[in-house]
């Protein structure tokens, strides 16, 4: 130290003051006087230029790389409906089930967007098929319940004769029967046939005094009974009409 003292003088001290200043001084007169456009890329340091440095609004889609906006910097909910074009967001970016019962506009889903037999019968309402909604002659025989059908849901006049089938008359003939004496023949029908109506009928060469004193259906046939008044012996038939 006392080296130190020996060495300064009034000179030497001005001296490196003056030289302090100088320094000082045109550095800063340099920065002061930088042009316009002066400063490059390469006069910047790296990562010099911080968030808190920028305008408000500076950064423009000009100065966005394609692809450089992630799906981190998005904030919830800032991507709104006036955002999205037009047929931009396709199958493939929805989620299974993300479609819901309320995303749907009313009668949205038209007959094209339903696959075949997609409409099962437990998503149909109460009373939903009306009439009108049924094509012509769609409804078949195995389509309706046993004893469905009534007699109130059948026209008046549309059941013909032709329509039930064919008919087949049976016979119980008691031949011979004599005078005075009576005869009771049951004509029955056989297999899938049912009974209709029947009768019965004398016949021979005097049939003026024979009775046929009943007629009724006997189990699936005709019951006919008669006695012979007259002079001779006559024949006795029952008929039963059978539907086939």
């Amino acid at each position: 130290m006392k080296q130190i003292r020996k060495r300064l003088t009034y000179a030497n001290v001005m001296s490196s003051v003056a030289v302090f200043l100088v320094l000082g001084g045109a550095t800063a007169f340099a920065a002061a006087q930088l042009g316009k456009n002066t400063v490059g890329s390469k006069q910047l340091k790296k990562n010099a230029v911080t968030a808190a440095k920028l305008k408000n609004g500076a950064v423009t889609t000009a100065k966005i790389a394609d692809g450089a906006v992630i799906t981190a910097k998005l904030a919830d909910g800032s991507v709104i409906t006036g955002k999205i074009s037009d047929g931009a967001i396709t199958t493939g970016k929805l989620a299974n089930k993300a479609v819901t019962t309320a995303k749907i506009g009313d009668k949205a889903v038209g007959t094209g967007q339903l696959n075949d037999a997609a409409v099962t019968t437990g998503k149909l309402g109460d009373l939903a098929v009306t009439t009108g909604k049924l094509a012509d002659l769609a409804v078949n025989a195995g389509k309706l319940a046993e004893n469905s059908v009534n007699t109130t849901k059948i026209v008046d006049g549309q059941i013909k004769a032709t329509d039930l089938g064919s008919v087949i008359v049976r016979t119980a003939v008691d031949a011979g029967v004599l005078e005075n004496e009576s005869s009771v023949q049951t004509a029955a029908c056989v297999g899938t046939e049912r009974v209709l109506s029947g009768g019965g009928l004398w016949s021979g060469s005097n049939t003026t005094n024979a009775q046929l004193r009943a007629s009724f259906p006997s189990g699936n046939g005709w019951q006919a009974q008669g006695r012979n008044n007259s002079t001779g012996a006559l024949d006795f038939t029952a008929y039963a009409i059978c539907l086939q």
